[in-house]
């Protein structure tokens, strides 16, 4: 799956822009890093880049197409169901944690869906013991965790993360990095966004991209 960006421009309030001419590619899998200060566009651009936010000015295409000249259900049974945002906040539904983790599986009915994941990750994070707690009563790791969890599960074509590692312990960032890195080698494209870039993801990383001031900066 293959997304550009050309000359993308956004506001939320239709006089100032949070984004400046933006021209990106994600041509190829791999792990990509948003990268700049409070207030630079980040969360703006990786919601653009998920489609969810339509540019106020430019054209995203998605392997060459231009996602929102098609119509409602070409963009909603086409694209959007290959594309998963995990925002910075965890929300979780009311319901237990093992609810919330399938949630996404019930929502899409996708039968390429491998749901043998559901199980891996359990065992892998050390959820088993809590996946009858109520979400509610989570700590904010085990619902940053679990929020993450239920997006991975989808193995989606594109995954993008809004400042993943907040909230998460050293064992369980480790996990999440090492996970995340074999995403990307196994074909998807997982783009961060994030304040600080962990040691150990950096030998993965294909490209980072800094924003400034809603600009994209050459570094």
């Amino acid at each position: 799956m293959e997304i550009r960006l050309e000359d993308v421009w956004f506001t939320y309030d239709g006089a100032s822009y949070v984004l400046k001419n933006i021209n990106l590619e994600l041509a190829n899998p791999g792990l990509y890093i948003l990268i700049g200060p409070n207030g630079s566009g980040k969360t703006t651009l990786l919601k653009i880049i998920s489609l969810i936010l339509k540019p106020s000015k430019g054209r995203i295409l998605v392997n060459g197409v231009d996602y929102w000249g098609l119509s409602d259900e070409s963009r909603q049974i086409e694209l959007k169901s290959r594309i998963v945002y995990v925002h910075d906040k965890p929300i979780l539904l009311r319901g237990s944690v093992e609810y919330n983790l399938k949630l996404g599986l019930k929502l899409r009915g996708d039968l390429r869906v491998d749901e043998s994941l559901v199980e891996y990750y359990i065992d892998r994070y050390m959820l088993r013991e809590i996946l009858d707690k109520p979400a509610s009563k989570l700590s904010s790791g085990q619902a940053k965790t679990i929020s993450i969890l239920r997006a991975l599960i989808l193995n989606p074509e594109i995954i993008a993360l809004d400042e993943p590692f907040t909230f998460l312990d050293a064992s369980r960032t480790s996990l999440l990095i090492q996970d995340l890195a074999r995403i990307a080698s196994n074909g998807s494209i997982v783009i961060i966004a994030t304040h600080y870039i962990h040691r150990e993801l950096k030998p993965h990383i294909k490209q980072v991209v800094e924003l400034i001031n809603g600009e994209i900066s050459n570094i």
